[in-house]
């Protein structure tokens, strides 16, 4: 029997994609953004899709399931949002969602994806110990695209929570890496020049980094420090 699942800030629908593809099927969805829910209903047609703010969720209206996905908002932890600002704890919050949702419903695992710094989280070791106290062993995997098959190195936690005495581990095959030219139609699009009037000299920094340019790293490494000062 397929297992049912949900999907917590489902933006498009790709958590929902890779849960179909596990041969399980997803049976609601819910997003604020409504273009976002748009797409996911395109992407998901047989899924429910709601749009509704997920921390005002009443999750008495949602059906049984056995599986919770959630991706609560990043960009009150990623390093890409710069300076901190007010708005970053209201996104950082969203993540409590996640266990309003898992104390009411006591599903058997939920997966719960996020860019790394999540980990570093002020509130992380508390977020972390309300679920253990509502009976979830907490398992976080830092996992690279590129090892899966992706052309392009994009690391995320994905925290893997059971009803379990001991936290699951999983050993997840990694694959050759896929360089970005094998991907990418050349002879379909009009390329402007990476070296030209106007572009951005941390632009190019991050550029020559990618192609193996140590000295460029370290002036990338030198900008971000002093765009985050």
């Amino acid at each position: 029997m397929s297992r049912r699942v949900i999907d917590l800030f489902a933006g498009l629908g790709g958590f929902s994609s890779g849960a179909k593809l596990a041969g399980m099927t997803p049976m609601w969805a819910g997003n604020h953004w409504g273009l976002a829910c748009a797409y996911y209903k395109a992407n998901h047609p047989g899924t429910i899709v709601v749009q509704q703010d997920l921390q005002q969720a009443d999750w008495r209206e949602i059906p049984a399931f056995d599986i919770c996905l959630a991706s609560p908002a990043c960009q009150g932890h990623s390093r890409a949002r710069g300076k901190e600002k007010p708005h970053h704890d209201a996104l950082r919050s969203t993540a409590w969602a996640v266990v309003a949702c898992a104390e009411y419903h006591q599903p058997k695992a939920l997966v719960v994806e996020n860019v790394v710094e999540f980990l570093a989280w002020a509130l992380y070791p508390s977020w972390r110990d309300a679920l253990n106290r509502l009976g979830y062993a907490v398992s976080p995997h830092v996992i690279d695209a590129a090892d899966h098959g992706v052309p392009q190195h994009r690391e995320r936690v994905f925290i893997v929570c059971t009803r379990s005495s001991a936290p699951i581990r999983l050993r997840l095959p990694k694959c050759d890496h896929v360089a970005v030219d094998k991907c990418i139609e050349w002879d379909a699009h009009a390329w402007t020049p990476i070296n030209k009037p106007g572009r951005s000299p941390a632009t190019l920094a991050r550029i020559a980094a990618g192609r193996g340019n140590a000295s460029a790293a370290a002036l990338l490494r030198r900008s971000t420090a002093r765009a985050q000062a």
